[in-house]
């Protein structure tokens, strides 16, 4: 008994050890795996999640975060300078200050008050607490 658990365990290191060194085709430059499993389509498309993350961010964040003023402006934005001959153009001095936690709760007000100043005129949704609460039986 003994003797066949020490074979059955050399046996499986010398397969463990074997598999491990075998250098062979990676898997990025297998054709076979490429063909069914291609490696660049996840990084080159993303997911739902990060294409959403994208738009939101291009159609709402920034918009609504940047200062509508060019003096505050920290975006590598291209602005005609008057003093320069026409059809030269010179880029703003992009901020390169890292991003700290007060910048960015100053960013997360400075959205939720524009985006509430956008809000404004417009009729407000309905909320799921609202909509429980009309309900006859459940509601008051």
């Amino acid at each position: 008994m003994k003797a066949t658990l020490m074979i059955t365990a050399a046996v499986s290191a010398l397969l463990l050890v074997g598999c491990a060194n075998h250098e062979g085709v990676a898997p990025s430059q297998n054709s076979s795996l490429n063909a069914v499993s291609p490696s660049t389509t996840a990084t080159s498309e993303g997911g739902s999640m990060q294409r959403s993350l994208d738009a939101w961010l291009k159609e709402e964040w920034t918009p609504l975060t940047t200062p509508a003023n060019g003096a505050n402006a920290t975006s590598a934005t291209a602005v005609s300078n008057v003093s320069e001959p026409s059809g030269t153009v010179t880029a703003q001095p992009e901020d390169n200050t890292p991003l700290t936690l007060q910048k960015y709760a100053d960013k997360w007000k400075t959205y939720h008050e524009n985006k509430e100043k956008m809000k404004e005129g417009k009729p407000k949704e309905a909320s799921h607490i609202e909509m429980m609460q009309s309900l006859p039986v459940v509601g008051k």
